[in-house]
């Protein structure tokens, strides 16, 4: 585990299988939430803490989803509307009507999918600010 920070949030990625429920849960009983990212940097910040304890060869949870507004996400520790987005080509597709929650790692990339929120992940990304 190694926190890296941007803009006064730091950024730690945990090697622990979990939905995306589950990873809220945890990063808000640490005192964080799940990672909003919200520029380029930002995004760079969370792959660098990914790489610290895993790889993208699988997708990592990440803050954002669109639950009970499809196709309007936001990130869920912020309650803001994503402005900056960074997702794969085709994405997001909401694939059988039923992804509503945000990864990072898609095809080995650092670019971003929706999945449904009950898939359970490699593991997920947490921000915490000072």
């Amino acid at each position: 585990m190694l926190a890296m920070e941007v803009h006064g949030r730091r950024y730690t990625a945990y090697h622990r299988p979990a939905d995306f429920f589950q990873a809220w849960q945890q990063c808000r009983l640490m005192g964080g939430q799940l990672a909003p990212i919200e520029s380029e940097q930002e995004n760079s910040q969370v792959v660098a803490a990914i790489r610290a304890v895993g790889d993208l060869r699988q997708q990592w949870i990440i803050g954002g989803t669109d639950v009970g507004f499809d196709g309007n996400f936001l990130w869920i520790g912020l309650n803001q509307q994503i402005n900056y987005a960074n997702f794969f080509d085709g994405e997001p597709n909401n694939h059988n009507g039923g992804e509503d929650c945000l990864t990072i790692g898609i095809a080995g990339t650092d670019k971003w999918n929706d999945i449904p929120c009950h898939h359970r992940q490699i593991g997920f990304v947490c921000a915490f600010t000072d």
